[in-house]
């Protein structure tokens, strides 16, 4: 987990070398998560509408409606404009610096940029959704940290053994040594699908504690619906990390 840290880290540093440009990305990565947690109160609001329909007043109802489609509504476009928005932040950046890239090097660093930005704001994603379980349920808040902090711990000896083989691929292509395009997908491919089954596996311990959870009336009907939507979105920010950790290890190495 520290080699992820220490990767992202270094290439937050290189890629953005003034103060301005580094505070824009960290708003643009605090936007992303707010969005996330916008849409978990998105489920929550849902969730009531459904469970309390027969006890609410007509006007409550409609009130209810309208929030949630006005809500879900400004979370889309609100995601949608952080995602444009940050091309031109790339693209000034990169003006700013005083470090000159050219080539092939060039489309690597905006690779790299979009890949960190897209992992920078997941992993916060990941963070709010974990204050949010702990604010439902301290219990599952807790149980789900452990299991967070375990497939990271995963996720960094994947992403270390990538980087040392595309370093390798790296070096073949310089000393004009072929390797099949098969051999070089498939590494990082398998990499990133074995992150993904290992949370996957991870996801199902945590539906389990979730579902005991609820039997044993320690958490609410509502409350539970909720955690199951955060679950699925959290499964899917860990398939996107350790997808997404693959490319970012390719562009590293083919920037360097």
């Amino acid at each position: 987990m520290l080699v992820v840290i220490r990767e992202l880290s270094a290439a937050f540093k290189q890629l953005f070398t003034t103060t301005r440009y580094r505070l824009i990305l960290v708003g643009l990565v605090l936007i992303a998560a707010m969005i996330s947690v916008s849409e978990l109160a998105v489920a929550k609001l849902f969730t009531k509408i459904i469970l309390d329909e027969d006890t609410m007043s007509q006007t409550k109802f409609i009130l209810f409606i309208i929030g949630f489609f006005l809500f879900f509504g400004i979370t889309r476009a609100g995601h949608f404009l952080q995602r444009i928005y940050r091309v031109r932040v790339f693209d000034n950046a990169f003006k700013a610096s005083n470090s000159e890239v050219v080539g092939a090097k060039e489309n690597w660093r905006w690779s790299l940029a979009f890949e960190l930005t897209n992992l920078l704001s997941t992993c916060t994603q990941l963070g709010v959704i974990f204050l949010f379980f702990t604010y439902l349920d301290w219990r599952f808040g807790l149980i789900n940290l452990l299991i967070v902090l375990a497939i990271f711990q995963i996720y960094g000896r994947l992403f270390q053994h990538q980087i040392e083989a595309q370093r390798g691929f790296v070096v073949a292509r310089k000393n004009k040594t072929p390797v099949a395009n098969v051999v070089r997908i498939a590494t990082r491919i398998k990499s990133g699908e074995t992150g993904i089954l290992i949370s996957g596996l991870a996801m199902l311990i945590l539906l389990a504690a979730l579902i005991y959870l609820s039997y044993t009336g320690g958490i609410s009907q509502s409350n539970t619906i909720v955690l199951f939507f955060g679950l699925r979105m959290q499964n899917s920010n860990f398939s996107n990390i350790s997808t997404g950790l693959m490319r970012f290890a390719r562009a590293l190495t083919h920037s360097e």
